[in-house]
């Protein structure tokens, strides 16, 4: 193991299109690259660790087209969270405020739902 500036370091892989793309988006905020990844990295898990701490009993299933499948260990029953009028809309709930869309706000699926661009009706 090697140490910088006083702290540990690990080489990992990362795939280079990854890569890519956080040294772009680095550049465009005027971050050191490294510093850029460590901090999303750590993003990452303290979301993870708040998911946890806000709603154990939820986890994510899966991500099908616009369709985020969420599971409610509490209840039971899995919810599906779907884009509806540019609005998150829970099936289980009937809603469009319900802890099952504030939980499907934190995840990264949740942006591509958004991102994703309408069909074009014929």
């Amino acid at each position: 193991m090697v140490k910088r500036g006083g702290k540990e370091v690990v080489t990992v892989e990362i795939f280079k299109e990854t890569y890519d793309m956080m040294k772009a988006s680095a550049e465009r905020m005027r971050w050191n690259t490294k510093e850029y990844i460590n901090s999303v990295l750590a993003e990452a898990l303290d979301r993870d660790k708040f998911l946890q701490a806000y709603a154990p009993f939820f986890s994510k299933v899966g991500y099908q087209d616009n369709i985020l499948f969420i599971r409610d260990a509490k209840a039971g029953k899995t919810a599906e969270v779907y884009l509806k009028d540019r609005s998150l809309y829970c099936g289980l709930c009937e809603s469009k405020d319900c802890m099952h869309i504030h939980y499907a706000f934190a995840l990264p699926e949740v942006a591509k739902m958004f991102l994703k661009k309408p069909r074009q009706q014929s």
